[in-house]
């Protein structure tokens, strides 16, 4: 997953979602995910980090 958050008057936030990768290809690792394309149409939301990636 990748999140785009627009600040006030930024435009739409987007969000970006990958699929599985197909067998005897390489597992997804961490910056693999897609650029953010689908736009957010519904908010109320909140998005927390979980701390770094080790």
């Amino acid at each position: 997953m990748s999140f785009y958050v627009a600040g006030k008057g930024g435009g739409p936030s987007r969000i970006g979602l990958s699929g599985a990768t197909k067998k005897r290809q390489p597992r997804l690792t961490t910056c693999m995910a897609p650029a953010p394309d689908a736009r957010v149409i519904r908010g109320g939301y909140t998005l927390k980090g979980k701390g770094p990636l080790h």
